[in-house]
């Protein structure tokens, strides 16, 4: 079969797309026929090396597709069903598996870092792993679960977000922030939304952003604070990281929340330790989704009541240059790979 494989870690050119077995069933796992595969940070930070795997590797999380094959065990899917892959690798015995919460299994993988993904014409999973989407797009199953179901764990479950909520969303153009942002819409709650340029804010208000701040030139907690008559923010969606941590503090009002849900500018920050303890401030991380938070996405998805934003349709071979546009945030939304 056809993939996009790298052979060592490093730049995006270090991709290439070449001819490897097809993936070899083991019990209790199903073959997938790849039709749509999303690009996400996650892919980036594997192949540069920030997260350490195996090589030659493939790389890929958020995978929709087609049922063609499966192993001993499998009872209950056929060929030919269209599915969707719960990125999430669990060892389904531990108390986090046992209470529904794999994603903090304590032998956690992610589909594309601790096993190849969908980068290529096919991928093996466990059964357990594998959604029924029926007949929702390819395409926008794809962009659901790392965008989506993230931020689904991170602003239902974690946040609890409810209307007379006012959130801060940093970087809305991206996956994960333009996931944010319609989920958030979806429960009545207040939007700011960051954005590195004009386009992507109008983009951002298309999709229900009240308030919009670039924050290339703008001082986004003197914005916020203005917005919000001086109190702050409820919820601050932070998934930049170092850039912006001592930021969304600063935006919070007393008794607010800060989502810490990724690290795309750095690992490390500084932060006087007084501010949290003296407006009481929560600081709740987020690590991928339950299955639960992905049937749900789903589910919506299907009602059309989200809709991911589809920046660009990329052949396979094309995933260098994906990479190269997710890395210079050029894309509004998501970009998805086809075999």
């Amino acid at each position: 079969m056809k993939a996009s494989v790298f052979y060592e870690t490093g730049p995006a050119e270090v991709l290439k797309y070449t001819d490897v077995d097809r993936p070899t069933l083991h019990a209790g796992e199903v073959l997938v026929k790849v039709e749509a595969c999303g690009v996400n940070r996650l892919d980036i930070w594997v192949r540069s090396g920030r997260y350490k795997t195996y090589t030659p590797h493939i790389l890929g999380s958020d995978v929709a597709g087609t049922i063609v094959d499966f192993a001993e065990g499998v009872t209950n899917l056929s060929k030919g069903e269209r599915v969707l892959i719960y990125p999430v690798l669990s060892d389904g015995t531990c108390e986090f598996c046992i209470s529904g919460k794999t994603n903090l299994c304590e032998k956690i993988g992610l589909l594309g870092s601790a096993r190849n993904g969908g980068y290529a014409e096919y991928v093996n999973i466990p059964s357990q792993n594998i959604i029924k989407i029926d007949e929702l797009d390819f395409d926008v199953a794809a962009s659901l679960p790392v965008n989506f179901g993230t931020a689904w764990n991170a602003l239902v479950r974690r946040a609890r977000i409810n209307p007379t909520d006012t959130l801060l969303i940093w970087a809305a153009g991206s996956g994960l922030g333009h996931a944010a942002l319609q989920i958030a819409k979806l429960f009545g709650a207040t939007v700011i939304a960051t954005a590195g340029s004009d386009e992507k804010l109008h983009m951002a208000s298309k999709l229900g952003a009240d308030y919009t701040i670039n924050h290339k030139n703008e001082n986004v907690p003197e914005r916020v604070l203005s917005i919000t008559q001086g109190k702050g923010v409820d919820v601050v969606f932070d998934h930049v990281g170092r850039e912006t941590w001592k930021k969304s503090i600063d935006c919070l009002k007393k008794g607010g929340t800060l989502l810490s849900v990724g690290v795309t500018t750095g690992d490390n920050v500084e932060v006087a330790i007084p501010s949290i303890y003296r407006n009481e401030l929560l600081i709740a991380g987020v690590y991928a989704m339950t299955k639960d938070d992905m049937v749900k996405v789903i589910h919506l998805a299907a009602q059309r009541r989200i809709r991911p934003v589809i920046h660009k349709r990329m052949n396979m071979s094309e995933a260098a240059e994906a990479h190269r546009m997710l890395e210079s945030s050029e894309q509004f939304g998501k970009v998805i790979l086809k075999p």
